[in-house]
């Protein structure tokens, strides 16, 4: 998904006064429903209590009751009211506030705002959803794929003549002259199909290509208009359901005859022909693999897939925060990446730090090494028994703090010897900063960060190595970096010598942090309860 931005997710006639609607789009369940004034609203629609849905429920003014035990939420999913404690009740109930998201509705669609932060912008519509001059006839169909597919479709020029080759792409056009892109503005691209009867001869390129009249022009991040003529143009919008599952909605608008009762007639013969067109798609689509796209992937893509290659390259920018002239949550402007920190990636020591809703974690890793330039690729290993990794498997997204040769002893035991399962390892913790991901990076001990988004998940075992992209970087201090066997010879303790124990065992020392187990044996599956290595990093003393 990308992030920060307004989607089309409904239909306005979806939403009634005085109903509740329950519908999947993100990822997860939201219920929708307008105010006393029309407004609409939406929120998470599992009830913060005990997880009971609240599209169950019913509206009280501009309020949901949940049907379970009555507790109550405003438009902005803030918890108002827990009967079972009265409304005399000052307990602060800010922990059962729900998820939510902000929408407009604008020519008879209604638009959620996904994303981090509150909105910052208004939806970049097209002007034909308030043109009142235009009719229009509205249809849905359901995908099992990822919305980035059906949108890729729509942009895809060669299908036709075979896919639709008794509907649009009669005439057996197979050739692509072009395709032509041009980007209307930053958030706008145009192209169109310029095709023709192969006859030996050789496609127009791209640069000798025109925009013809006939038109498709798509805004991010979900909705896209084919200009047919003046009078009949062919609107769509792909709702995001989940990454196997996307909605078309298609709206077939026209003006022919200038007198509504006849267009709005036309318009419902225009949707059976989309329906036709459309269905003769998703019997395609569906079957493709990987159900979602990415600008990196197991295809070979030819010429005409210009349009897919522009959409699925500045979809992967907006994805990423479009990190060239990057501005943070704050306004102030986070400047391009310093590819100068790649140079203090080495076999060294670094802090692996995630988020996950309101929890902050951490690790220690040995294992962070650059695995491709072209593309830029990072690779980390994360010990399943970690925290950090079921954080990171979750999201998707952290951050690599490259430990410097100044660092002190503390750093490693903070963030390498007690587990994120039973301490808050920031809560006492003040030598960080947020990186615009919204995760720590330290900014002590260290000498450069890197932003990392996860491509690809490897199972090795006791660990998972994890290939991510590197969205942001930069250098923080030019002292050296720190080696694991700088660490060992000039940062770890020396271990004290080990007297006679009392009864006179034998012990296993930790080679990492110390920690010494008393025993003549070890259990194979023993782990060192201070930095949570296993029974081989300990060594058998003999006295």
């Amino acid at each position: 998904m990308i992030k920060n931005g307004w989607y089309a997710v409904l239909d306005s006639k979806a939403v009634k006064r005085g109903k509740l609607i329950a519908v999947v789009r993100f990822g997860e369940e939201l219920v929708f429903f307008r105010t006393a004034s029309g407004k609409v609203a939406a929120v998470t629609s599992l009830c913060a209590h005990r997880g009971a849905s609240l599209c169950k429920g019913w509206l009280e003014g501009d309020n949901i009751k949940c049907l379970f035990h009555g507790i109550e939420y405003d438009p902005t999913g803030r918890c108002v009211y827990v009967p079972s404690d009265g409304r005399a009740s000052a307990r602060d109930y800010s922990n059962f506030n729900l998820k939510y998201f902000p929408t407009r509705e604008i020519g008879g669609i209604i638009f959620a705002w996904y994303g981090e932060k509150e909105p910052d912008t208004e939806p970049d519509v097209f002007d034909i959803i308030t043109d009142r001059s235009f009719s229009y006839d509205h249809i849905e169909d359901s995908w099992n794929v990822h919305y980035s597919r059906v949108i890729e479709n729509q942009l895809d020029v060669s299908h036709l003549a075979f896919i639709h080759h008794n509907t649009i792409g009669r005439g057996g056009k197979t050739l692509c002259n072009g395709p032509k892109v041009e980007w209307l503005d930053e958030n706008t691209m145009q192209t169109s199909a310029d095709n023709a009867v192969d006859k030996g001869q050789t496609p127009e390129t791209s640069a000798n290509s025109v925009i013809k009249s006939t038109n498709l022009t798509f805004k991010f991040p979900n909705m896209w208009l084919n200009h047919v003529t003046d009078k009949i143009q062919i609107l769509a919008f792909f709702i995001p359901v989940d990454d196997e599952h996307a909605i078309i909605a298609l709206r077939f608008y026209n003006k022919i005859t200038g007198f509504s009762p006849v267009d709005r007639f036309i318009a419902r013969l225009g949707s059976v022909a989309n329906k036709v067109i459309e269905r003769q798609d998703k019997r395609i689509v569906e079957t493709q693999f990987p159900k979602k796209s990415d600008l990196f992937m197991n295809e070979n893509l030819a010429a005409a897939d210009l349009p897919i290659i522009e959409y699925r390259t500045k979809r992967k920018e907006l994805q990423n925060g479009d990190r060239k002239h990057a501005v943070s949550a704050s306004g102030k402007e986070t400047g391009a990446m310093n590819t100068k920190a790649m140079y203090k990636l080495s076999y060294g020591l670094f802090v692996c730090t995630v988020v996950n809703g309101d929890k902050k974690n951490g690790c220690i890793t040995n294992t962070a090494v650059q695995v491709a330039s072209e593309p830029n690729r990072i690779s980390i290993a994360i010990n399943k028994a970690n925290l950090t990794h079921d954080m990171l498997k979750e999201t998707g997204k952290c951050n690599i703090s490259v430990i410097s040769s100044d660092a002190g002893f503390d750093l490693f035991k903070h963030f390498g010897f007690q587990s994120g399962r039973d301490v808050d390892k920031f809560a006492s913790f003040s030598d960080y900063k947020l990186a615009d991901n919204g995760i720590p990076y330290i900014t002590k001990g260290t000498n450069a960060y890197f932003s990392l988004n996860v491509e690809k998940e490897v199972d090795l075992g006791s660990h998972t190595l994890f290939i991510c992209e590197p969205v942001f970087m930069d250098v923080l201090a030019d002292t050296p970096s720190c080696t694991y066997e700088y660490y060992q010879n000039n940062i770890k303790p020396k271990p004290q010598p080990v007297g006679e124990t009392p009864k006179g065992e034998t012990v296993w020392r930790c080679t990492i942090c110390g920690f010494e187990y008393v025993g003549e044996d070890m259990p194979d599956d023993y782990i060192c309860p201070i930095c949570k290595h296993p029974k081989d990093d300990f060594e058998k003393i003999i006295r």
